[in-house]
């Protein structure tokens, strides 16, 4: 069995690492977006975050919603009034509409690393194969455990690490045993972070899944239908702005907070206090020209497992458990390089001396 997944590590490890590495170093460059972007583009710098209603007043103008897909209200990962057009570029407003920047697609080396990270800059087909590669990885943290578990005692010596320079004698220890023990240490994360990232490309899968385990509903759930009614009835005569539009949800969902704006589709994204997800995924649809609900669907009337499923972008984002989570993620995206470079590097190593040992036995 250990020589089996010696030999499925190694070469899925060397068949995967530049991979690996690639996106690795983008998703964890990609936890600092927003300050990278301040950094690149210092129109960004030192803007006071919009209010809502500055937000809508800008969003709602003609100049923005003639030419916007979808836009963001600011929240936490988008302080900015970011709006997306259907080419892919995302323009960026203040609080009192004027235009702060344009980027478009593949404009810049942020964008780069972003499309490379989810799509491999191939598409639809690139991400199929993120899948793909990902869940390969996660073959690679299991044969890699597998190998390294202990026959004996447990003790120090199982993930210590003998600390030495490149080209001394105890290089390939050095290597060796920090590519296995930083593999061992932060297994758990390093397999979160992709995991989740599997769980993005193949939500549905997951989410059936999830849902086949975990099917209980709240039982205090609310029945909709009643209120939208009643609310339908009252706002009969009342015009289809957004303003109008926020009033009136605000009475039948008080707790909620408009997230993003679908612009042809009448449509407004949602967040409830205690949803994970930062963009939300509670949803209402007005009728056209109009302030009376054609549907509203809440995070909160979900199963347990559409819920569970939910959570699956905010922990590969490291979204939620603050600083701790943050930094941990960090961290491992950090590890995971150096694993990948240790791992290749072992490998060269091994093979160079190995080419070494046959010349002395050929010329004594």
């Amino acid at each position: 069995m250990k020589k089996f997944s010696l030999f499925l590590h190694k070469w899925l490890g060397l068949v995967l690492s530049l991979w690996l590495l690639l996106v690795t170093i983008t998703g964890t460059v990609l936890l600092y977006k927003n300050e990278l972007l301040e950094i690149q583009y210092t129109q960004l710098q030192n803007q006071p975050t919009a209010s809502q209603q500055q937000a809508l007043d800008v969003l709602t103008s003609d100049a923005v919603n003639d030419k916007a897909a979808y836009s963001f209200i600011p929240t936490d990962l988008h302080p900015w009034i970011e709006t997306i057009d259907d080419n892919g570029a995302r323009h960026y407003f203040s609080h009192s509409g004027d235009l702060l920047l344009s980027r478009e697609r593949y404009g810049d080396w942020i964008s780069w690393f972003l499309e490379f990270h989810h799509h491999l800059l191939l598409n639809d087909f690139g991400e199929e194969l993120q899948g793909i590669f990902g869940l390969l990885t996660l073959l690679i943290f299991i044969t890699g455990i597998i190998k390294w578990w202990p026959k004996g005692k447990w003790g120090k010596r199982v993930i210590a690490v003998t600390l030495s320079k490149p080209k001394s004698k105890k290089w390939g220890q050095t290597l060796w045993q920090s590519h296995r023990t930083l593999g061992v240490i932060l297994c758990l994360p390093m397999m979160l972070l992709v995991l989740t990232g599997v769980g993005m490309i193949y939500y549905q899968v997951f989410n059936t899944g999830l849902n086949a385990l975990f099917p209980q509903q709240k039982s205090t759930s609310t029945d909709y239908q009643p209120i939208i009614e009643r609310q339908n009835t009252a706002a009969r005569d009342l015009d289809g702005t957004m303003e109008t539009r926020i009033r009136e949800l605000n009475k039948v969902m008080p707790e909620v907070r408009p997230v993003m704006v679908y612009h042809n589709s009448d449509r407004l994204r949602l967040k409830q206090p205690e949803e994970w997800h930062p963009n939300g995924r509670s949803y209402v649809t007005f009728y056209p020209n109009s302030s009376r609900i054609a549907e509203i669907t809440d995070y909160r009337n979900e199963t347990l497992g559409t819920q569970l499923s939910q959570m699956i972008y905010p922990l590969h984002i490291a979204y939620v458990g603050g600083t701790t989570y943050f930094s941990l993620a960090v961290v491992s995206g950090l590890a995971l390089i150096w694993i990948t470079v240790s791992g290749v590097w072992f490998w060269l190593w091994c093979k160079n001396k190995k080419k070494y040992s046959g010349r002395k036995k050929k010329h004594p």
